[in-house]
């Protein structure tokens, strides 16, 4: 959401603190920011735009949901009167909006008013800064005073023209094929799982969603009825996701918003349109609001707080904090009774005012205290430590660990809404990806002074309607040795693992050679070598056969200290160079000539070679080349190596 530092502003009576170090309070108690820019109306307006994930969308995906968050964090008074809070005056001839709702689970509350009389105009330039603050446009003063109500509030507002409306209100479901031409003029074809807002000739808006083009406010309108209603969120998502019809309003009832919003949206777009329409007329508010909803009640402690936190916290600051949050606290001994407000669907359970109490108290003022590995007598995941074990086992090995895509471009399992055109299926194997895993990384295997690639997986594969974890083994011969090839290599990775898993492979563990199925006491448990080099095991069931490891067996030790650093995301140059030398020179002579006159660019060096001849001894290098600045080129390596050789040959030694 774009928040406008001026317009935040308006909320409070005392002076805000800098765009900047209010985008530094929100990244350390709230939410993330993804960068603060210059207003477009260039009137020096800052506009912070942040990243309201789910959990607060509820309340923060509006201005005052924003000014809550800042008057907690900062203990800043707020502005005490506000438009709302202006008289209106209700006109008695003015009609009465007749509505009816046919499913009360879709449609909560539907709040309406007729308006008339209603001069539009073009808006005022603090309107049009304040919707281009966020990334929104003008149109006219009534659609206008509906953004704005629904960026101070959160809750969406529609109007629409009271004379081109036949007949009463109706929220209801479409009939299939029934069609509506949106706003935008593009025709939807709707289905009888969609719901609409309707009068008798048929839709005027699909509910939650946009509204239609029949009933649109326009400069020529005078008489409107304004809807401030509470939609069921994913019925809402559903639709906009068929209809790809996202927008601020759906984004809203997406992810949920209290309906007791409703009637502060009508009374706040009211209060606007009177400003703007001095003239305009008022009828009264019609309310369908069957289930009222009641404010939550959290039952909690202090010393449950200060327990879950791990520090201690005074009971006077947790009652500030709390009360900066508007919740109602009632203390009854050892006992704080908290009533939620409204729009606070994230507070729900103690922990969850654990959580708030933490992030406005200030984690960087909680330090990190040593646990135990494992609590006496908590409960331990066999299948956790058997796939660790195994892990262990094939690590030992030499083999390296992929985590691969879980999402496919086929499978028997299909995402109705794919990310993208090649993800559009959960995976059946494990195979498949750890082909394509071995073909790429066998293209560093120069690099890494590979002469083979050598992983694994285990993961999740969904075969039908079922899942199970499966095994993948992997190898591809970089460098051909003869009598070795990578199905040879899997063959002995089998045994070796089978064995460290005290499994008879004679015996209990075979392989159908002609088809290249594994079998355990005459089960299925896998496939080797129908992909060369590739083995995979349903290692559900091996698991089920064979005695899983104890936690105790296992006996994880301290972790190995690992150094890590940058790497460079240019291509990498690969050189060799090989000498005869007498035998009296060592290998270490020729590598410091290597070292001393590769130059910077030099990342790393191998002895791969050896061989003696006639009292002489041939050594062969190979050199990895590779910058962090830029792509190197073929002159500069050479000029590197011709340095290399010459300080070889001024010694003289053969150099081939």
């Amino acid at each position: 959401m774009k928040i406008s530092h001026t317009w935040l502003q308006e909320y409070f009576k005392d002076t805000l603190p800098s765009a900047e170090v209010l985008a530094e309070l929100f990244t350390f108690h709230s939410f993330e920011i993804e960068g603060i820019e210059d207003a477009l109306s260039g009137n020096g307006d800052k506009i912070i735009d942040a990243k309201i994930l789910p959990d607060r969308a509820h309340f923060c995906l509006s201005y005052r949901g924003i000014a809550d968050e800042v008057q907690a964090l900062t203990c800043l008074s707020r502005v005490e009167k506000t438009i709302d809070d202006e008289p209106l005056v209700v006109t008695d001839s003015v009609a009465k909006v007749s509505v009816e709702v046919e499913d009360s689970n879709f449609c909560r509350r539907y709040v309406a008013r007729r308006v008339e009389n209603v001069s539009i105009t073009e808006s005022p330039e603090k309107i049009k800064n304040n919707l281009s603050a966020m990334d929104g446009r003008s149109i006219n003063t009534v659609v206008d005073a509906g953004n704005l109500a629904m960026f101070d509030y959160g809750q969406p507002i529609h109007a629409f023209d009271a004379d081109k409306v036949k007949g009463n209100i109706v929220v209801r479901k479409a009939t299939e094929g029934e069609t509506i031409t949106l706003l935008d003029g593009k025709e939807i074809i709707l289905t009888s799982s969609d719901s609409v807002i309707a009068d008798e000739q048929g839709p005027l808006a699909i509910a939650g969603v946009k509204g239609g083009k029949r009933a649109e406010v326009t400069m020529e309108t005078k008489n409107i009825i304004i809807e401030s209603a509470n939609f069921h969120p994913t019925a809402v998502r559903k639709t906009a996701t068929i209809y790809n019809l996202r927008n601020e309003s759906s984004k809203r009832f997406e992810n949920e918003i209290t309906p007791e919003l409703a009637m502060s949206g009508i009374v706040h777009v009211s209060a606007l349109i009177n400003k703007l329409s001095p003239d305009a007329q008022f009828g009264p508010i019609t309310d369908f609001y069957p289930e009222p909803v009641a404010m939550g009640v959290i039952v909690t402690s202090v010393d449950f707080i200060n327990k879950k936190l791990g520090i201690e916290i005074p009971e006077e600051k947790i009652i500030e904090i709390l009360k900066s949050l508007n919740i109602v606290i009632v203390i009854e001994g050892n006992t704080l009774s908290l009533t939620i407000p409204h729009h606070r669907f994230d507070l729900v359970l103690p922990e969850d005012i654990v959580e708030e109490v933490g992030r406005l108290y200030g984690y960087e003022k909680i330090t990190g205290t040593i646990q135990t590995i494992r609590p006496e007598g908590a409960p331990v995941h066999s299948g956790f430590y058997a796939t660790e074990h195994i892990k262990n086992i094939l690590a030992g090995l030499g083999f390296s660990e992929a985590y691969l895509y879980t999402f496919v471009p086929k499978g028997d399992i299909e995402v109705s809404y794919p990310l993208a055109s090649d993800k559009k299926a959960l995976r059946t194997n494990l195979s498949e990806g750890m082909v394509k895993a071995l073909d790429m990384n066998a293209r560093n295997a120069d690099f890494l002074f590979l002469d083979s690639i050598k992983m694994f997986e285990i993961g999740k594969v969904f075969i039908g309607k079922g899942e199970h974890t499966s095994l993948c083994v992997g190898i591809r011969r970089v460098k051909k040795v003869k009598g070795k090839t990578s199905n040879e290599d899997i063959r002995e990775t089998r045994e070796a693992l089978l064995k460290a898993l005290n499994v008879d492979v004679m015996t209990l563990c075979t392989v159908d050679d002609t088809g290249g199925l594994m079998r355990y006491k005459g089960e299925q448990i896998g496939v080797i070598n129908s992909i060369d080099g590739i083995m995979e095991i349903n290692l559900d069931k091996l698991l089920s056969h064979i005695e899983v490891p104890s936690y105790e067996s296992i006996g994880y030790g301290p972790a190995p200290k690992v150094s890590y650093k940058v790497f460079s995301v240019y291509p990498f140059m690969v050189r060799d160079i090989a000498v005869f030398v007498p035998d009296s020179i060592k290998a270490e002579e020729i590598e410091q000539i290597i070292i001393s006159n590769g130059t910077d660019l030099l990342l790393k060096h191998k002895l791969f070679d050896t061989f003696q001849k006639d009292g002489k001894t041939s050594y062969a290098f190979r050199m990895i080349f590779q910058s962090y600045e830029r792509t190197l080129t073929d002159e500069e390596i050479n000029k590197v190596m011709e340095t290399i050789s010459n300080e070889m040959k001024g010694k003289g030694w053969e150099v081939r």
